[in-house]
């Protein structure tokens, strides 16, 4: 059946064929790109929000015929995004941006402009595909393409946005995507991947960046190992994260790596012994599931704890506090607060938790 579908366009090769694939089936497209940055502030970025994907995304929506617009989220990014992760890091944690965007800006705000606009359904580039279960829930699955697959970022929507998505390349590998932008002639066959990072400038690090964004003030303070011992100073813990190795201070007998972050105090913790980064339990809080209720019982599934990381099998039991505590078969480096933990049973998403 044809639809009207908006489509999100970053400027990319994959946003492009799932464009080319919606029209190719017949449906009517309205393409917008999310403006999330202003031109002064793209620092020569290859950042699919700047001025380039604009005009790429615009070129392929003219060689497909079908309209394209461009909605200003620049203050809505920074209130949403930006400012959220520049406060985990303050905090001493490490920040999921690109999740917190999905959920705010790409299906948030643009779920509500195509909505203004009695567009029922979003469509993006993201490799991750829909499905019913035999309730007729809307299911969560990975992309087909496993190096590729992105179902970790989109473990935050919710039901509802989920139901207003369409994903029309979850079931393409990359390189099929690359001979199909080729055989429409799309104008970006041969982009280049783009840079999950926005606003980063070359030879500056995504919290560093955001601290200046905000003229925000550095929380400086000391570099202990084990035992307390002084080992050096910092300029300020948004620069740190758990297991981190480089950046600390030269000199010492033994590799390092951070351990923990103490907001409190500023103070950074440092070991030489990398089974003190390794954990088997951790706690995730602000669960957002996506399987029915959470389960009443403990659960056995596999979970991934950072976007790159294979899926650990582990065992769930929910808590009175709505929290999920999580139990690894084997240990796990570098399990780190801020970032999310996402659930699965074999290919579906189960849900989505912060880890805290």
């Amino acid at each position: 059946m044809s639809e009207r579908i908006a489509i999100a366009m970053s400027g990319g090769v994959d946003s492009s064929v799932a464009a080319a694939v919606l029209k190719q089936a017949g449906h009517t497209l309205i393409g917008v790109t999310l403006k999330l940055q202003e031109c002064h502030d793209a620092h020569g970025s290859k950042s699919c929000c700047g001025v380039d994907g604009i005009t790429r995304a615009r070129e392929v929506a003219g060689s497909l015929g079908f309209p394209h617009y461009v909605l200003d989220c620049v203050k809505d990014f920074e209130q949403l995004v930006l400012l959220p992760a520049w406060q985990e890091y303050a905090s001493g944690r490490t920040p999921s941006p690109c999740l917190s965007c999905n959920e705010r800006v790409k299906f948030g705000l643009l779920l509500d402009w195509a909505a203004r606009l009695g567009i029922p359904r979003v469509a993006t580039g993201h490799y991750a595909r829909l499905e019913k279960d035999q309730a007729g829930q809307t299911m969560l699955l990975r992309g087909c393409d496993t190096g590729k697959d992105q179902s970790y970022f989109l473990a935050g929507l919710s039901l509802s946005q989920l139901d207003r998505a369409v994903f029309p390349v979850g079931h393409l590998r990359k390189p099929e995507v690359r001979a199909l932008a080729k055989n429409h002639g799309l104008p970006t066959a041969e982009t280049p991947e783009s840079q999950d990072a926005c606003l980063v400038a070359p030879g500056e690090s995504y919290s560093e960046m955001l601290r200046k964004h905000f003229d925000a003030p550095a929380r400086p303070g000391e570099i202990v190992d084990e035992a307390g011992k002084l080992v050096g100073q910092h300029s300020g813990i948004h620069v740190f994260t758990i297991g981190q190795r480089k950046g600390l201070p030269a000199g010492a007998p033994a590799r390092r790596w951070v351990k923990a972050i103490s907001p409190e105090t500023g103070q950074v913790t440092v070991t030489s012994d990398v089974s003190e980064l390794v954990d088997t339990e951790f706690v995730a809080k602000r669960v957002n599931w996506l399987a029915g209720d959470l389960p009443a019982q403990p659960l056995a599934c596999s979970v991934q704890v950072r976007y790159r990381h294979p899926s650990e099998p582990a065992t769930i039991t929910a808590q009175s506090d709505g929290t999920l505590r999580v139990t690894l078969k084997t240990p796990v480096k570098a399990i780190t607060p801020g970032q999310a933990a996402v659930f699965y049973s074999g290919e579906r998403t189960l849900g989505r938790g912060w880890i805290g």
